[in-house]
């Protein structure tokens, strides 16, 4: 299992800034990273073409590809987050995921309602290196 950073804290705390900043600094690296976002919102809007072959049709999964694969989304039901990381454990280095506040998925959790950004981003790097240096992940 690859190295997991969670990223936890209110909207607005700067979660997804801290997360662009820490993805770029670790892809320069040539580390392959994932990030996982828990989202309230809808991402598949019902009544839309995916929308329709998930619920009304009965599909398992429904990809949207634009152009000739710039950008790819894969739509499911009923998978956990636990599957996600396993499957991306087999793609890349390392996995962000922002939110999921009440889970423990093991390897560094950042708060950002009750820690400062101060060296949270040098905090991380060092994990991410750290976990690299030593092979060992985190299980989700």
């Amino acid at each position: 299992m690859p190295c997991i950073v969670q990223i936890v804290g209110p909207s607005g705390s700067g979660k997804t800034s801290l997360i662009v900043s820490v993805v770029r600094q670790l892809s320069e690296r040539g580390i392959k990273v994932a990030v996982v976002k828990h989202t309230h919102h809808d991402i598949d809007t019902p009544g839309k073409d995916s929308w329709r072959f998930l619920e009304e049709a009965g599909a398992s999964y429904a990809a949207v590809v634009k152009g000739r694969g710039e950008r790819v989304a894969v739509f499911t039901r009923d998978t956990s987050l636990h599957a996600v990381l396993e499957y991306l454990a087999r793609k890349v280095d390392i996995i962000i995921v922002e939110g999921f506040k009440n889970l423990r998925l093991g390897g560094l959790k950042i708060d950002l309602s009750t820690q400062r950004p101060g060296r949270i981003e040098e905090s991380i790097i060092e994990f991410v290196e750290e976990c690299l240096k030593e092979g060992v992940g985190s299980e989700p």
